[in-house]
């Protein structure tokens, strides 16, 4: 998602720089799973109980959200990779466009995911999904929050500890929903998208 940044003359606040890179850098990874896709084991297997099948059929429910989500998560990603070294250079308009962007993709997640996780039957496959929902609208509104302190000037360092949580948050979940599974999301392999963040 290209975005023409022109440096600004005001400084970004320091506090922006300690944005959590560990927390970017295991979105990569994550993302990595999603990019290897979902595995298309469907072999009809007359299988155990009506629960198992549930599971099953939930998880290949969300499996297709998932991996319609692929690119925005990658968009994700490569928007939150690049917020600390713009906040170093103090390029304020490209620190604010790529909060704005991860407002916008996180939104997707939840708007994407809440409407499948509606329409699943299993309980535990339905809250695995609906954590990495929930999790992508907190990351949503935290982003918004960074939005904000960027715009009046208050300070910064407990909003962006808020995104690195969030953040966070949407990593954990996303590997419930993994592990919650198996069948559908490949185990993670290949190289991650993007340089691993330096920690400040």
């Amino acid at each position: 998602m290209p975005h023409n940044a022109r440096r600004s003359g005001r400084p970004v606040r320091r506090g922006l720089t300690a944005l959590g890179g560990p927390a970017v850098a295991a979105l990569f990874v994550l993302v990595a799973v999603l990019l290897s896709g979902c595995s298309s084991s469907g072999s009809t297997d007359t299988l155990r109980t009506r629960v198992a099948d549930a599971d099953k059929t939930d998880c290949a429910l969300g499996g297709q959200a998932v991996a319609g989500l692929r690119d925005t998560f990658r968009q994700l990603s490569e928007q939150l990779d690049g917020l600390s070294p713009a906040a170093a250079r103090g390029d304020f308009v490209e620190v604010k466009t790529r909060v704005t962007q991860g407002m916008w993709l996180s939104h997707q997640v939840s708007n994407t995911i809440n409407p499948v996780v509606d329409r699943m039957g299993s309980p535990l496959i339905g809250s695995a999904y609906g954590d990495v929902a929930t999790a992508g609208g907190r990351l949503h509104d935290s982003l918004s929050d960074f939005a904000a302190v960027l715009d009046n000037g208050h300070p910064a360092q407990p909003v962006a500890d808020s995104v690195t949580a969030a953040l966070t948050d949407l990593n954990s979940s996303m590997d419930r929903m993994r592990r919650a599974c198996p069948s559908v999301f490949a185990e993670p392999k290949g190289p991650q998208y993007g340089p691993p963040l330096s920690v400040r």
